[in-house]
């Protein structure tokens, strides 16, 4: 039976050698993908965001960017792919002058 975005939890990793910040994307019994970011205490940083090919297109990114944007009033995509630039627009990012994309949490 197909999991949906509903069944998604996602788990934090700590933060690696490098710096960064760990997501894992699962389902019961399946991962369906993870990301790469950096917390701070009042944005995160997306560098990339990944959904196994046998998963994507079921909303399991746009379900991961809904929940952190519950979590966290500003998330930034870093350096956001041309081939990627309609799902940031979609999951209500707007472009900035220098090549990243940002979601401010309406007040």
């Amino acid at each position: 039976m197909p999991h949906t975005p509903k069944d998604l939890k996602l788990t934090i990793s700590p933060r690696d050698e490098l710096g960064y910040d760990r997501i894992d994307l699962d389902t019961p019994g399946a991962r369906v993908g993870n990301v790469r970011c950096r917390f701070t205490a009042a944005r995160v940083i997306v560098y990339s965001i990944q959904v196994f090919p046998e998963y994507q297109g079921n909303g399991y990114g746009t379900a991961t960017i809904d929940m952190l944007k519950t979590r966290y009033p500003v998330l930034i995509a870093d350096r956001v792919r041309f081939t990627a630039r309609g799902f940031w627009e979609r999951v209500g990012f707007k472009e900035l002058d220098d090549g990243n994309w940002e979601y401010r949490r309406p007040t």
